[in-house]
């Protein structure tokens, strides 16, 4: 029963399968480190003992980065030399990642922008944003496949002269399908030199497919290309907002001119710990799997079509109309996403929450569906 589910963060009651948010909460280790560091966020710098009797600085940024390569397995200059180069551009969230690449290449204007629709969406956004305000900003929206992928071909023919930035989601949001690596090597291979491709990889952690490779490695040798990640997404800590990217020196250096949004030294430290909390990853990553085949038997036992997806969301034809579904599910407290509804006429799209709550969705969708 909805009023049985109290889900992490809300009220009991209500259930928000709509972000596609961690239904455990946050990873405990980024909690305990935000308790610990908490206590120091009126210091301008950091210092704790380093087990000799002395105090030692803290530099967080720095400390991510040697995090990150580690876990990404990229290998790295000393990150606390000056001049070192590496890959990693560390801002408050991948939002706003998207916004400092979407003001670094389009406001000289007459630029444009090619995103798959339906697409993620908020770099495009940010280019409407733009062209409202007076710089010519032409944003092109290419339809996925009939297979809801991305269709590369179909981008490449809509390259101009005029393209500055290109962005794929991969897993796609919303449609949780996943590009092969071989065809997006293929397809940077193809794009002209002057076209920055971003490729957002913020549902990375949830896929499982043994061939899949992440596009990192075109990141480090390319220098048109941008990979970027969130925490928000696994480890569960989006409130205190953290993501980063993976690109070229040119293109960072590029994104430093327009940075306004640098991540909080507490939001870094909590990042800095959930990279450890393997448990919570193993954890969230299993609740996903379970979950998903639990939707996929009812959705196959309801007759209803579903996009298998790489993600921790589903995307569900509902035979009906999107909005009057969702509206119908809100009524009974249950939050989905109208997400890519726009264009797929009757889909709806269900973050994974755990098994309870997934039990309570579908049971209110049978009941939805039924009047409706």
């Amino acid at each position: 029963m909805i009023e049985d589910i109290n889900s992490a963060g809300l009220p009991p009651g209500l259930l928000r399968l709509m972000d596609n948010e961690n239904p455990l909460g946050p990873s405990p280790l980024a909690l305990e480190a935000i308790e610990k560091y908490m206590q120091a966020i009126n210091r301008y710098e950091w210092f704790e003992a380093d087990g000799n009797g002395g105090l030692q600085h803290l530099h967080p940024v720095n400390m991510l980065i040697q995090a990150l390569a580690k876990s990404d397995g990229i290998p790295l200059c000393d990150p606390f030399a000056p001049e070192a180069p590496h890959p990693y551009f560390i801002s408050s969230g991948v939002d706003q990642i998207l916004k400092l690449l979407a003001v670094a290449y389009l406001t000289p204007g007459d630029r444009e922008l090619i995103e798959a629709e339906p697409g993620y969406g908020e770099i495009s956004e940010k280019a409407r944003l733009i062209n409202d305000d007076g710089i010519p900003t032409r944003l092109v929206r290419v339809p996925l496949t009939k297979d809801h992928d991305h269709d590369l071909d179909a981008i490449l023919q809509a390259i101009t002269p005029k393209t500055a930035l290109i962005a794929i989601t991969n897993p796609n949001n919303p449609t949780g399908t996943l590009l092969p690596y071989e065809a997006l090597e293929q397809f940077i291979d193809a794009v002209p030199e002057h076209v920055v491709v971003i490729i957002d990889e913020a549902y990375h952690h949830f896929v499982r497919d043994p061939n899949y490779r992440s596009a990192m490695s075109l990141a480090t040798s390319r220098d048109n290309v941008v990979v970027v990640r969130t925490f928000a997404k696994v480890y569960g800590i989006r409130g205190v907002l953290l993501g980063y990217a993976i690109t070229s020196q040119a293109i960072k250096k590029k994104m430093l001119v327009y940075n306004h949004a640098r991540a909080s030294p507490l939001a870094i430290m909590a990042g800095i710990a959930a990279l450890d909390d393997h448990e919570h990853v193993r954890r969230s990553k299993q609740v996903v799997i379970d979950a998903k085949e639990r939707m996929y038997t009812a959705f196959n036992e309801m007759g209803l079509a579903y996009i298998p997806s790489h993600t921790n969301f589903v995307m569900v034809h509902v035979e009906r109309d999107s909005q009057a579904v969702i509206q119908s599910l809100l009524d009974q407290r249950v939050a989905v996403s109208p997400r890519g509804s726009q264009v797929l006429k009757g889909w709806i799209r269900a973050s994974i929450g755990t098994l309870p709550e997934t039990e309570v969705f579908l049971t209110s969708l049978k009941t939805v569906l039924a009047k409706i």
